[in-house]
């Protein structure tokens, strides 16, 4: 840090290398090294230092839990999970270790051996913020959703801007508080401590002339954000937009390679800084900046506060309410998202457009829909291959009822998380305690995205979660034949189901009560004849629908942008 202080980066990395040669045996240069190559944003660099410091010192506390985190930010995460373990062997009293091995558990799908370590580290350290903040995330990824927002809560007197954040992440998932008007409140206590956004930047004012969209992501590949956005990008008319992307997570797979292809100007910016990216993107005079990430994991929607464009909105991409934030103008919405009369609940203008808010692009990878499961008299088969955060008590609740009145039906439930036997066995005694008979519920950990579609050929009827309801999983279920059943919410995530089912016709699958949710599923289920028509001729109806017919969103799209593009210049002239 001195040198750095005083020499820039490479000269810096050279007067390091220097006093490495001349002490080979010394640790503490190559740990150095790493510190500057992390800085630097050349993770696989800093890296190949710290194994050499580990090799140089093997139980140095500190290069053990950098090395461990190393490997965890490099993916290489069972060889993380010793390190971190044994620099907290040798430094108990360090939380930041505790904070690093719980990460490595959130990163690798298993929330309830994350969840273990934080409350070892609370119970020794005390309810220090982050550990806070991190249990909140683990207790909600395992489906508390309760005691996940009262750990959120507990972070916020001492945790600032992040820990306001971390509320905001839990918030939608909560059973009753998870509505549009505390989401919109969670929203502008964060925009009170971030402080006012910068002017907006000049561009020529010209109406009509083709403009330059950012889009700011981590999402770029097979992600939501690439099946959701994709096709509609690549169906913006060329002569009107230039699209350029701002990469903030590293992907490599067939939807990066699309986006790639269809931005005029891309970079990668993983490892810098709000104000870096804010001034990487004023310096490409962006005209439209679209964020998509929100307050998600991967997010940086701070960037926007920077206003390096004009004009600025929100979408996909942890998209579940209003943002709150005063810098962000537009909110890219569709009229069952957001129907007349919900301005309120929002801090950003509502750009709708006449179809869904998205456009999906299904996997070329999918296998062809299965005959209806129930016609070879085994029973009707309801699935829920939702994240396990979005399984409330009252989800388990109705889902006991439907099973209740339909002695010969089963539930299956898919979702990374259940990979945990821990996971497992605490949602076994959750469900037993709402009334499911457990002896027809199937639960099965993630697999690969083409075996997740190709199970959807043993489902029968989606069963959608609530508050916080399936988005790219109500399209999947879709294009794989089967129907889903949703309940509408007030919020933002309350309605992706609703909206999706609505482009496609569905919109009769949409429930506005527990009740009616529950009376459907048994009607829907008892039904048999109906629902093999349906399934058979689904993913037609789709492919056929404003869902997923590209051309069309790409001109509603360009059409939305026009018009946020002119009025910013009216406003703007005025």
């Amino acid at each position: 840090e001195a040198l750095l202080a005083r020499l820039p980066m490479e000269a810096a990395l050279a007067a390091i290398a220097a006093r490495a040669a001349a002490d080979p045996f010394a640790a503490g240069w190559p740990l150095a090294a790493a510190k500057l190559h992390s800085l630097a944003g050349q993770p696989a660099a800093a890296l190949a230092e710290l194994q050499t410091a580990e090799l140089l010192a093997p139980d140095q506390p500190e290069i053990l839990g950098l090395l461990g985190g190393a490997l965890a930010e490099a993916g290489r995460r069972q060889e993380a999970e010793p390190m971190l373990r044994a620099a907290i062997a040798a430094r108990p009293s360090d939380a930041e270790l505790r904070n690093r091995l719980a990460t490595l558990y959130w990163r690798d799908g298993k929330s309830a051996r994350m969840l273990a370590v934080l409350e070892e580290a609370i119970a020794e350290f005390g309810p220090q913020p982050t550990l806070m903040m991190n249990r909140a995330l683990a207790l909600n990824a395992v489906g508390r959703q309760e005691e996940a927002l009262a750990s959120a809560d507990a972070a916020v007197p001492e945790g600032g801007v992040a820990a306001l954040v971390n509320r905001i992440a839990v918030l939608p998932y909560h059973p009753r508080q998870g509505h549009a008007a505390a989401l919109l409140e969670a929203g502008r206590a964060i925009a009170g401590k971030l402080g006012p956004p910068a002017p907006r930047p000049a561009r020529d004012l010209d109406p009509g002339r083709r403009l330059r969209i950012g889009l700011l992501s981590g999402g770029f590949g097979r992600h939501p954000v690439g099946w959701l956005t994709i096709g509609g990008l690549e169906a913006l008319p060329a002569e009107e937009f230039a699209l350029y992307g701002y990469a903030l997570k590293p992907r490599e797979d067939m939807l990066t390679a699309r986006f790639r292809a269809c931005c005029a100007g891309w970079r990668e910016v993983p490892h810098a800084g709000d104000a870096e990216i804010a001034a990487a993107i004023a310096a490409d005079a962006i005209d439209i900046l679209i964020d998509l990430g929100g307050y998600g994991e991967s997010g940086r929607i701070f960037v926007l506060n920077h206003r390096p464009a004009p004009v600025q909105v929100k979408w996909v991409g942890a998209q579940f309410s209003t943002t709150g934030l005063p810098c962000i103008d537009w909110m890219l919405t569709d009229r069952w998202e957001t129907p007349e009369g919900f301005e309120h609940l929002y801090s950003e203008r509502l750009l709708r457009l006449p179809d869904g808010y998205v456009c999906y692009t299904p996997p070329p990878y999918a296998p062809p829909v299965a005959p209806l499961p129930a016609a070879g008299g085994r029973g009707v088969t309801f699935g829920c291959f939702n994240n396990l955060a979005k399984v409330t008590p009252s989800v388990l609740g109705c889902w006991a009822r439907i099973l209740q009145a339909l002695p010969e039906a089963r539930l299956e439930l898919r979702t990374h998380v259940l990979g945990d036997a821990a996971a497992r066995e605490a949602l076994f005694a959750r469900m037993a305690a709402a009334g499911l008979p457990l002896e027809r519920v199937r639960v099965e950990g993630g697999v690969p995205h083409r075996e997740l579609l190709a199970a959807y050929g043993g489902i029968d009827i989606a069963l959608d979660p609530f508050p916080y309801t399936g988005g790219l999983t109500a399209c999947e279920a879709l294009w794989m034949g089967v129907p889903v059943l949703t309940l509408v919410g007030d919020s933002f995530a309350g309605r992706h189901a609703f909206s999706h089912l609505s482009n496609v016709g569905l919109a009769d699958w949409a429930a506005f009560s527990e009740a009616t949710y529950v009376a459907q599923a048994v009607a829907r289920a008892r039904d048999l004849p109906s629902l093999a028509a349906l399934r058979v001729g689904l993913r037609e109806r789709m492919a056929a629908s404003p869902l997923a017919d590209a051309p069309r969103f790409g001109r509603s799209l360009a059409g939305a942008l026009r018009r946020a593009w002119v009025e910013h210049c009216a406003t703007a002239r005025a």
